[in-house]
């Protein structure tokens, strides 16, 4: 069985187990002669085209709904994350997922649910070894981000990631071991950086962030660039970059922001509309007006919002594939 009926199949269970808890018929899943795509019919004459979301960020999953008639399909993935279940709930689009979140035109009936929490199976898991644990992801954040490090001395790495030399030879030990480096020239070079890039940005939400002193301040922000101790981080860079729009203003700390928080004068506020994220790199490797996109991406990817998801994506694509 293919990937897309295993999700079609689990939605429909799901579905169904919606549909019988509350006195419905059951749905059926109607199979194709043609290998056409697969249809559910919920009975009374409403048959729905399924439409695997995965292969959709959620902004274009709703245009091809409108295009192919959203009134006749229903939208399937594993999860919707609330914003995506929004998106798709307010331009008119039936879908369901796995977890049991679904909104069903049928009949001139509505069916809601709403808030189903992400199936156990999707949380990202903590790849385990000493390459994912805090020090060993900043000696990875540097390899990963400084090209030229590949080939330099423990020593060095050591002093420009802020960890212990032990640490370092052990971080190389292990990737070695595990084939995310391979020896080249002098140095090394990566057996597949597309995946390490997949594996650092999980391991980031998991293990690195959740580490890191976060605080939070309610002010305006008029005076910070000429200190250079405050760098965009997240949503901010990537509004910066004119990507997206947010309420929210998200920095790195590179050292002291007394100075900034004296003269924009911030408040202490556990829910203010500014969050400030220590620097877990060393003072010798601060950054001048701008983080790496990775660190920009991986906290982007953190966020369980779809539209967050959607330009994370679009940074990969244009900054990181290019630099492998």
């Amino acid at each position: 069985m293919n990937k897309k009926h295993d999700i079609t199949d689990a939605v429909l269970t799901s579905l169904n187990t919606f549909l019988t808890g509350y006195g419905l018929a059951k749905a059926r899943k109607k199979r194709n002669r043609n290998g056409g795509a697969a249809r559910i019919d919920f009975g009374q004459g409403t048959c729905l085209e399924v439409l695997d979301a995965t292969l959709h960020a959620s902004v274009n999953m709703v245009k091809e709904c409108e295009l192919r008639g959203k009134e006749n399909l229903l939208a399937v993935a594993p999860y919707f994350p609330p914003a995506s279940a929004d998106r798709l709930c307010s331009a008119h689009i039936n879908y369901a997922d796995t977890a049991g979140n679904l909104h069903l035109r049928l009949n001139s009936n509505i069916l809601c649910v709403k808030n189903c929490p992400r199936p156990a199976a999707l949380v990202r898991r903590v790849t385990p070894g000493r390459c994912w644990n805090p020090q060993g992801m900043k000696v990875l954040f540097l390899l990963l981000t400084e090209p030229a490090a590949l080939q330099w001395t423990y020593r060095k790495m050591a002093e420009q990631s802020g960890v212990s030399l032990g640490t370092v030879n052990n971080v190389i030990k292990e990737a070695l071991e595990r084939k995310y480096l391979l020896p080249w020239d002098k140095g090394y070079r990566w057996a597949n950086k597309h995946r390490m890039i997949d594996l650092w940005t999980a391991n980031y939400a998991e293990i690195l962030l959740p580490r890191l002193e976060i605080e939070h301040y309610q002010g305006t922000i008029k005076h910070h660039e000429e200190e250079q101790v405050l760098l965009p981080a997240g949503e901010t860079a990537a509004a910066i970059a004119g990507m997206m729009k947010t309420p929210y203003s998200q920095f790195w700390r590179q050292g002291s922001i007394a100075r900034v928080i004296a003269r924009n004068r911030w408040l202490t506020d556990a829910h203010g509309n500014i969050t400030v994220i220590k620097a877990f790199w060393p003072e010798n490797r601060t950054f001048t007006k701008a983080v790496p996109w990775l660190l920009i991406y991986a906290g982007l990817m953190a966020v369980d919002d779809s539209r967050c998801q959607e330009v994370a994506e679009e940074i990969r694509q244009k900054y990181l594939e290019t630099e492998i």
